[in-house]
């Protein structure tokens, strides 16, 4: 039998604890598993002394890394919604939050099934996607300001979709819909955006 496959069976639920300071409950079962394949696959191709210990730090290296991978996405992820946290509540634990961000999941997926075709595609795509809207506009071949229309008229029609279903949009992360008079673009004042194509 392997050193590696021996080490693993009988310390496996330690190297679990040891993942637990590192990563969530979902994620260490799926580690646990890709150090065991990393340190036996090594142990193919070189002299392990203390299998043990190359088990752990194996584990260890692997839960580092994910927690450094998770990170960078969810800080880019942040960046990129720019104060549009759409799901995002504090009680996250309870019953009742489950339930609410349920239930916005479903307001907001309502409003943007409303949206024109063009508005909704821009929207996921930035949103969803991550794209920058230069990507976007090189990916639809339109403008840039095409994308940048779109991109506020499906936010002014998301906000209006959810205001007449008696939802504050402020609670999903879109921001008020300017009056207009006061400087805002003819989006805002009449709903219509006029598109350079």
């Amino acid at each position: 039998m392997s050193r590696i496959l021996s080490a693993f069976l009988q310390h496996q639920e330690a190297i679990k604890r040891v993942l637990a300071r590192y990563v969530p409950l979902e994620d260490r079962n799926d580690i646990l598993q890709e150090a065991f394949l990393k340190a036996f696959a090594a142990e193919m191709t070189m002299p392990v002394r203390d299998a043990k210990a190359f088990l752990f730090r194996v584990a260890k290296n692997l839960a580092i890394s994910e927690m450094t991978k998770k990170s960078r996405r969810d800080t880019d992820y942040l960046e990129d919604l720019s104060g549009s946290e759409v799901l995002e509540d504090e009680n996250s634990g309870s019953v009742e939050a489950h339930i609410d961000g349920k239930r916005k999941l479903f307001v907001l997926s309502q409003a943007l099934a409303h949206l024109p075709e063009e508005y909704q595609r821009v929207f996921l795509m930035r949103k969803v996607e991550g794209l920058r809207v230069k990507q976007i506009a090189t990916r639809l071949s339109v403008s840039v300001s095409t994308v940048e229309k779109r991109l506020a008229k499906a936010l002014v029609l998301c906000d209006r979709q959810l205001r007449k279903e008696r939802y504050d949009p402020a609670e999903f992360g879109v921001p008020e819909s300017r009056p207009a008079g006061n400087g805002s673009s003819a989006i805002a004042r009449d709903g219509a955006a006029d598109e350079d194509i």
